[in-house]
């Protein structure tokens, strides 16, 4: 059972991940004209607000595993994340087994 912390958290990181869909597919439109996207910080908390700049295939790249999310150095929770891509102004955390991962891969939203 995933503990009510964990369980809040993997919500809002869900929230933030169909935010950045629809950013994607409005990039996607956009992208005769612009090479990069700003995308919301796929952290866990609910108040951040900090856009994390990249390309459509960067974006494409984190999303190609579930469990993997983009946030802002200083934003990860080593407690429920593991640091797998230390990018330029940006990482890439990947949940650890059970808790948030498990809500990861059941609601995202391309599956």
């Amino acid at each position: 059972m995933v503990e009510d912390r964990g369980k809040r958290l993997g919500q809002n990181e869900v929230l933030f991940r169909e935010v950045n869909e629809r950013l994607r597919e409005l990039g996607e439109g956009f992208s005769l004209v612009a090479e990069h996207a700003d995308f919301v910080c796929e952290c866990g908390s609910s108040s951040c607000t900090e856009q994390i700049r990249m390309t459509l295939a960067e974006y494409e790249g984190v999303r190609s595993d579930p469990k993997r999310f983009f946030v802002r150095r200083g934003h990860e929770i080593l407690e429920y994340e593991k640091i797998v891509e230390d990018r330029d102004d940006y990482l890439v955390v990947e949940k650890l087994p059970g808790g948030p991962a498990g809500i990861a891969i059941r609601d995202d939203p391309r599956s």
